[in-house]
């Protein structure tokens, strides 16, 4: 047995790829900040890059004091580079003396003459020549501020990229779905209706592509019962056509012979007359069943006129028209009438149809000397009327294709209505069941 596999909607699928998003970001935002401060540190950072750095920084500084003939003693020029500079800080000592402090601030003069360069250690001292003489430079660079900076914010663009690259490849998932769907669906639209759907996971596209098959599998069994109903049609067609022409043709040869007057006697005209008019009601019989079928596979719809009618008293006049028939025949017949007053709506022609075709089963296929029971009575709501019989245990049966009770079916079917049959031990009944209304209680004997 095959376990069935759990429903998951789009937006619980959605939730959690931004979860695994956020999540998957997050990593790669410490991955790669971290990845980014070691490479500054090992390479930004290296004893070789910061020297580098500094003597191109003490050489732009000497060629600004060169091109403007600065003085040690010019702090306001001074000021200017290292503030334009903006990342540097520059101690000037004369004769082991702090002489000068430039920052990205501009000039400091509190701590001039006081700290020695001899307490400095592991610094790197770099000549630098004003106009008023020599002096030594201890560079201090904080430019890797810049380059923690730009680590950071290539971290948080690869996180963002993450995070973005995760939903659309979620989304493409959904998109690819819907667009296959859609596909499958205009290929059944033009008729490919061999194209068998399979859904993968239990979500709302799943949902969607089972929905999608079903209603190509509704569509296959319509067409495949179209296609039965047309053979049908054809063979019901060339079937009654060859049934049709031997009786018309023999009524054709018998009023012939009448026409003619080509009989001996009195008794073989009217001998003629009986087999022309046999032939009549066996063409009768042939296009009465035509008509059946005509009207069970023809139009979807039946025309039909409802309008409200007293059951008791519409039932009373057409079960006893037909009961009065059945008795003719020679057969028994019981009649339970209806008790209740009621009103049922109905199309009048239709619904006889139905009897008709009801009460010629009878006919056809009860025992002649059994008793046939009409019954007609009330069950929540619904109105039954029930014809009940013994079934004839003739060697030769009438045949029957059973177009009669699915016209009957089809009739009910329209005036919210239905045919239950039961067989059982030889006895047959059928149950028409109809809608009452504006129900009273039964009058009083």
């Amino acid at each position: 047995m095959t376990e069935k596999k759990r429903f998951v909607s789009l937006h619980v699928r959605l939730l959690a790829v931004m979860l695994l998003g956020i999540a998957a970001s997050l990593g790669m935002f410490f991955l790669a900040r971290a990845v980014g401060d070691w490479m500054v540190e090992y390479y930004y950072l290296s004893d070789e890059a910061v020297d580098r750095r500094n003597r191109d920084t003490i050489e732009e500084l000497q060629y600004y004091i060169n091109v403007n003939n600065i003085s040690s003693r010019s702090t306001d020029a001074i000021a200017r580079w290292t503030i334009a500079k903006g990342d540097v800080y520059i101690l000037l000592y004369k004769d082991q003396r702090l002489a000068l402090e430039a920052g990205w601030w501009g000039i400091d003069s509190e701590m001039l003459g006081a700290e020695d360069l001899a307490a400095l250690k592991n610094v790197k001292i770099y000549p630098l020549s004003f106009r008023d003489g020599l002096f030594q430079a201890v560079v201090y660079d904080f430019s890797e501020t810049n380059m923690y900076d730009l680590s950071n914010l290539c971290a948080v663009f690869l996180a963002c990229a993450l995070f973005a690259l995760i939903l659309l490849l979620y989304n493409r998932g959904i998109t690819r779905a819907i667009v296959t769907v859609s596909q499958e669906v205009q290929q059944i639209g033009d008729g490919e209706l061999s194209l068998h759907l399979q859904s993968k996971g239990r979500n709302e596209l799943t949902l969607l592509m089972d929905s999608v098959e079903a209603m190509r599998l509704s569509l296959v069994k319509k067409t495949e019962e179209e296609r039965e109903a047309l053979e049908k049609n054809s063979e019901l067609i060339s079937a009654m056509s060859h049934d049709i022409r031997n009786p018309l043709t023999a009524l054709l040869g018998y009023l012939d012979l009448l026409r003619r007057e080509q009989y001996r006697s009195k008794e073989e005209a009217a001998s003629y007359v009986q087999a022309a008019y046999d032939k009549a009601e066996q063409l009768k019989a042939l296009t009465n069943e035509l008509l059946r079928y005509s009207l069970l596979f023809g139009s979807k719809e039946l025309p039909l006129d409802l309008q409200a009618y007293d059951a008791r008293i519409l039932l009373s006049q057409l079960l006893g028209e037909q009961s009065v028939s059945l008795q003719q025949a020679g057969f028994t017949v019981q009649v339970l009438p209806l008790e209740l007053s009621c009103r049922i709506h109905v199309d009048v022609l239709y619904f006889k149809r139905v009897l008709d075709n009801l009460f010629d089963n009878v006919r056809k296929h009860a025992d002649p000397t059994g008793c046939v029971t009409v019954g007609v009575f009330d069950e929540d709501g619904e109105l039954h009327i029930c014809i009940g019989n013994t079934v004839s245990q003739r060697k030769q049966p009438v045949e029957s294709n059973k177009i009669g009770l699915k016209t009957c079916e089809k009739i009910l079917g329209q005036m919210n209505g239905r045919l239950v049959r039961h067989i059982d031990a030889g006895k047959f009944s059928a149950e028409v069941i109809l809608p009452r209304t504006d129900a009273e209680e039964p009058a009083n004997s």
